[in-house]
């Protein structure tokens, strides 16, 4: 079944911006290749004409000049050849996008995002070899492993933890894939970038930037499991919960000083951490958490998950397991970390939400087998999930 959308078609870029001019679109997906003006350089002036309307580009796997240039002004890319089906979805996505860029502090804040953070070139490398299937993906995806030894040795480190592999065992980055899933391997990618690629990588020495998104994923996949929920599924969990607090580790690289008194006034006002934020910078993380991962193309539910994981009795979707266990995973591990009591106690738990998805008796359950298998940190730094 097709949404029911008001869709308008150009034959170029000279009329699409007269018709934009007439009506302006939530939406706009532009071909890269086009007669007299390509798609980087339309969108481009759709962004700075209409900064609130989500923008999409398809292009060719071969057009990797053609998307440097164009990543800027783009929201999300997609890879031809496409499907139907592919189009509907990331239309979906541009529309969740457009919903967010109507908020002025989210817009102020995307604004100022210097374009490598916004779209890292690694990320853009793994994210365009994945959308394509031709048959040179493998030998593509083998010399970007071995590009980015680093980002497998994080990879590996998951793996491990979720007790996928044998201690002593080595797979590829390939391999690890197939394990893991691609949204995984994704926001990892993803992590690994907006945390300054660090060349070397060891388990034992991790950040707590890296290991609390870790923790949150091995735990989401945990409860996934004992749900018994088909692979994909478990791997479209764990993303959303490896990439909740993508938006804090934005904000505290654009705001650092809004990003520092959001935790300050938390500690001071020993409120939660979202009312802190909204206090300070007019926007939480979650909501730039879920921003982030539209413009980067990821599902639909891993974008409300993550949206919604703080607070999952406000999303659209009355009963979502999938939403569920991610927040269950929030909520484990915040009493897992640092001061994990005092820090739980901030929090009211969804219980409303917890019944309606008929998990209330199996709460317990999740929560031992969640903090059984927990990996500490040592480490006095408080972490606020």
């Amino acid at each position: 079944m097709r949404p029911n959308w008001k869709m308008r078609f150009y034959e170029g870029a000279e009329q699409a911006l007269i018709g934009l001019e007439e009506q302006p679109a939530d939406v706009v997906i532009s071909d890269m290749r086009m007669p007299s003006m390509d798609g980087a350089e339309f969108l481009r002036i759709v962004a700075t004409r209409w900064p609130q309307t989500s923008r999409i580009l398809l292009s060719g796997y071969a057009d990797e000049i053609a998307i440097q240039n164009g990543a800027a002004a783009t929201h999300h890319f997609l890879a031809k050849p496409c499907t139907d089906s592919d189009i509907i979805h990331v239309a979906e996505r541009g529309l969740i996008m457009n919903k967010y860029l109507r908020d002025p502090y989210l817009v102020e804040l995307l604004s100022i995002v210097p374009g490598d953070l916004m779209w890292p070139i690694t990320f853009r490398r793994l994210h365009s070899i994945l959308q394509f299937s031709g048959p040179s993906s493998h030998a593509e995806l083998t010399d970007f492993a071995n590009d980015h030894p680093a980002l497998t040795n994080l990879v590996h480190e998951l793996a491990l933890r979720e007790q996928l592999i044998p201690a002593d065992s080595h797979p590829d980055f390939i391999k690890l894939l197939k394990i893991l899933g691609i949204e995984t391997i994704k926001a990892l990618c993803v992590l690994w970038c907006e945390l300054g690629q660090p060349s070397q990588f060891d388990g034992e020495r991790i950040s707590v930037d890296l290991h609390r998104p870790l923790v949150l994923g091995q735990m989401a996949a945990e409860i996934a499991r004992l749900r018994n929920l088909e692979p994909e599924s478990v791997d479209q969990i764990r993303a959303a919960a490896l990439l909740c607090h993508i938006g804090d580790i934005f904000t505290a690289r654009v705001v650092p000083e809004k990003h520092a008194a959001s935790r300050h006034r938390a500690d001071v006002d020993n409120c939660d951490i979202i009312s802190a934020e909204i206090s300070e910078m007019g926007f939480a993380h979650p909501a730039v958490s879920a921003c982030l991962c539209a413009c980067w193309g990821f599902s639909h539910q891993i974008i409300e998950n993550i949206a919604f994981h703080h607070r999952p009795e406000s999303a659209p979707t009355d009963r979502s397991e999938s939403l569920l266990i991610v927040y269950a995973a929030q909520h484990f591990a915040r009493k897992a970390g640092v001061d994990g009591v005092t820090r739980a106690e901030k929090y009211d738990l969804a219980r409303g939400f917890i019944t309606r998805c008929g998990a209330a008796a199996d709460w317990q359950v999740w929560e031992r087998a969640c903090i059984g298998k927990h990996v500490p940190l040592e480490s006095t730094k408080p972490q606020n999930f």
